[in-house]
């Protein structure tokens, strides 16, 4: 290999479908929980909608075709077209899965131009879900002849446009709790009225592109491109990495670490059903996926007793993001249940959620109580003269009174 050969990163390509330069409806995300009646694995690419039986498929990049094989039979035909034609050192390539082999379509060997056309998808089994499976892969040598690639890149973080306008969504995890608390690596379920011990912090959570597909609703249910969790309260924990379904993962490793999937969490990814109940709590803090981010929890072994608000944030590839919290409690001496700063600390009942235009109320709080502080999202205390300008978001009004410490969540809209 010649040791002066620069490889340029990609920093866009379009859609491996007609239009290449329009944003296209998807059926699964990168990372997804998929469990077709064999075993639980987290899905290694993304499936671009064909919307159409027979949909031809372009390539996204100029390359080379390093294989041309199926993994299952005549639904499974897939190519992968390297960047480069390099043999000697491990190389990027496109992988374009769910071809016709009895149509049309490049070989092992062909050079592919940008645009090109490569193939016409596969009818696929079950009706309106014909799609290519997309996915940054990395293999080396001159043919690729087994399927045993790396899965290295989301292709969300390179494809243009991504026009997806719509929000992830949170959806309670446990009964009328937003969130599901249960002891570490197991299915003991806590009340969060009275924390203990170790805890599992379980959300449930799906994304959308905003695109419909009308034959099947449910397939417009994602899962979100990164979470993140913390907690405020007598103790804080500051912002964590959860999950962030950018880059290399085994896809057939590590899913029991991301998702809870019990008779009370029970996550589903197949054609009838699509619920994702996300451990947040399991990680330690980097974008890797490891067997050892299951023992990670949040230790409320040791915390003062009080009142906590674990606070979640879910944001798709496209930069939309969603806040979601709950509060708990962490019950011993002087804690009472169901007590908010607002009751003790104004006779002013503080609007919440309080609109962006209307926040006299809480400045007439901080501005009467010298130990009364609002903190932003990031644990951050804010001064009083930036209260009239706050922008949508979840804050932390903290305050004293009678010896005794108060939080109170506030919610901020348009």
């Amino acid at each position: 290999m010649n040791a002066f050969l620069l490889i340029l990163p990609l920093l866009s390509v379009g859609w491996p479908l007609d239009p290449q330069n329009t944003t296209h409806p998807l059926g699964n995300n990168w990372g997804e929980y998929q469990d077709y009646g064999g075993f639980p694995y987290t899905h290694p690419g993304i499936d671009v909608m064909g919307m159409s039986i027979g949909r031809p498929v372009y390539a996204v990049h100029k390359g080379t075709v390093k294989a041309w094989l199926t993994t299952q039979a005549e639904w499974h035909w897939r190519l992968a077209i390297a960047d480069t034609n390099i043999s000697t050192d491990s190389v990027e390539a496109w992988l374009y899965a769910h071809i016709d082999a009895n149509q049309y379509h490049k070989n092992v060997g062909d050079n592919v131009a940008e645009g090109e056309l490569i193939g016409y998808l596969v009818e696929w089994p079950v009706p309106g879900f014909d799609h290519c499976h997309f996915a940054r892969i990395k293999d080396i040598g001159t043919v690729w002849d087994y399927a045993d690639w790396a899965f290295v890149q989301n292709p969300l973080v390179i494809i243009t446009p991504y026009a997806d306008t719509a929000k992830p969504v949170f959806e309670n995890a446990y009964g009328a709790y937003k969130f599901a608390l249960c002891t570490n690596n197991t299915s003991t379920y806590i009340s969060p009225t009275n924390i203990t011990g170790s805890i599992d912090v379980i959300a449930r959570i799906h994304d959308k592109t905003g695109l419909a597909l009308p034959q099947y609703p449910v397939w417009e249910r994602l899962i979100p491109f990164r979470i993140t969790y913390e907690i405020h309260g007598p103790q804080n924990v500051a912002n964590r990495l959860s999950f962030v379904f950018k880059g290399y993962f085994n896809y057939d490793s590590y899913v029991t670490t991301i998702y809870k999937d019990d008779a009370t969490c029970n996550t589903q990814g197949d054609y009838e059903y699509r619920e994702y109940y996300f451990i947040v709590t399991n990680t330690d803090g980097d974008s890797l996926v490891e067997s050892g981010d299951a023992s990670y929890s949040w230790n409320t072994t040791g915390i003062p007793a009080g009142h906590y608000w674990i606070v979640i944030t879910a944001y798709d590839a496209a930069g939309n993001f969603k806040i979601d919290s709950m509060e708990v409690i962490k019950m011993g001496p002087h804690v009472e249940e169901g007590k908010c700063a607002e009751n003790y600390l104004s006779p002013v009942l503080i609007p919440n959620p309080i609109r962006a235009r209307e926040l006299a109320p809480l400045s007439s709080v901080l501005k009467n109580n010298n130990d009364a502080v609002l903190y932003n999202n990031n644990g951050q205390a804010l001064s009083i003269n930036t209260i009239s300008a706050l922008p949508e978001g979840v804050y932390f009004l903290v305050g004293k009174k009678d010896n005794r410490s108060f939080t109170q969540k506030i919610v901020i809209i348009e």
